[in-house]
């Protein structure tokens, strides 16, 4: 059976500080075994790091990695040929490098790595961005520690609650937002890990009972368990319920190379039995099960230099390296890995995401 599907690839540009063409449209074409490609549209954008499709699959957001910051949308037609940009909007910040839908359904929560900040933008009827209306300066929770510089990295929508997660790479925290009336967001909690880890990305199953977080400067996973609380049956519920508290129970090695590895992306596999992580450094991917008690590093491949980011597509797990100037082509059947074809040149690559199917 032939599967297709439309790959966004965006990265570090030429008219930013890298070599790649900012945005560009692949059309992937598989028959199970070999994995075709035909490049489409592209748009020169100055450092676009990452990409959001919306839910329809009409548009495509970017997030630049620029001061300061700037969020750009793509209206993209049905094949990919065509991509024009439609919204483009500076927000207060720099560095911008993830950016997620809000849980509200109407807003974009903005990572931004450079100036330690989250910014929330709002969207209009059509999903376009109009106006950025708040913005959370990460500097406020330092605490007193000296050598805290604040860098939220990532932006995640936890499944069954109302919480959006934001590791912080510079305070060893993953800050927990709650969002209200008009998209603006508070904070309602905190994972603390101890200090060095550099929290980068994290996943959660699909109750949020486990969340998984790649730590870039220790190399380790750490497993996050939920505790769940319930108030008394006396105390009315004036407003909604804080997300939940989470408590890190177990810290893994992703590689298991001699050498330092820089954890990038962390994704689980669709029926949540494993986890893939990729290792800067060793310039591998890793595969984690997770049938123990612990996750259990069972499968390691080598792919391109700098694996920034990487996306899954059926059995195929496509890997963006970033120094490599490639897209690493791999498949995971149970828990082997293995390579599945030629890589794809993709220069400067940051990060892939697939088109979700109306």
């Amino acid at each position: 059976m032939t599967e297709n599907a439309l790959l966004a690839v965006a990265g570090y540009s030429t008219s930013g500080t890298g070599r790649g063409r900012g945005i560009e449209l692949l059309a992937l074409r598989t028959d199970g075994q070999d994995l075709a490609v035909e490049r489409r549209a592209a748009v020169d954008l100055p450092d676009p790091s990452f990409v959001l499709w919306s839910e329809d699959g009409t548009l495509l957001h970017a997030v630049l990695e620029t001061e300061p910051t700037r969020v750009v949308t793509l209206r993209v037609d049905e094949d990919g040929a065509r991509a024009e940009v439609v919204a483009d909007l500076a927000l207060d910040g720099a560095g911008g490098c993830h950016l997620a839908h809000g849980s509200d359904g109407r807003s974009l929560v903005i990572a931004q790595y450079g100036s330690g900040s989250v910014a929330t933008v709002g969207l209009d009827e059509e999903g376009l961005p109009t106006a950025q209306i708040d913005l959370d300066d990460h500097h406020e929770l330092i605490d007193g520690i000296s050598d805290a510089a604040p860098h939220p990295h990532q932006v995640v929508a936890l499944p069954g609650t109302e919480a959006l997660a934001v590791p912080d790479l510079g305070l060893d925290r993953v800050m927990l937002y709650r969002q209200g009336a008009g998209g603006m967001i508070d904070i309602a909690g905190e994972i603390s890990l101890s200090r060095g880890n550099g929290p980068r990305h994290l996943v959660a199953d699909h109750e949020s009972e486990q969340i998984h977080i790649s730590c870039e400067l220790s190399g380790m996973v750490a497993t996050a368990m939920r505790a769940h609380e319930t108030s008394p049956p006396s105390v009315p519920a004036v407003m909604p319920q804080a997300p939940g508290r989470w408590a890190v129970r177990s810290m893994m090695p992703a590689s298991g190379s001699e050498s330092a590895a820089a954890l990038s992306h962390i994704e689980l596999v669709a029926d949540e039995s494993a986890l893939l992580v990729a290792n800067r450094g060793p310039d591998t991917l890793s595969l984690l099960s997770l049938d123990a008690m612990r996750p259990q590093r069972v499968a390691e491949v080598e792919v391109g230099a700098h694996p920034r980011h990487f996306t899954q597509w059926g059995d195929l797990v496509l890997v963006a390296a970033q120094e490599g100037d490639r897209i690493d082509v791999l498949r995971r059947r149970g828990e082997e890995l293995a390579r599945a074809g030629e890589p794809i040149p993709a220069p400067s690559v940051a990060c892939l995401a697939v088109r979700p199917v109306a």
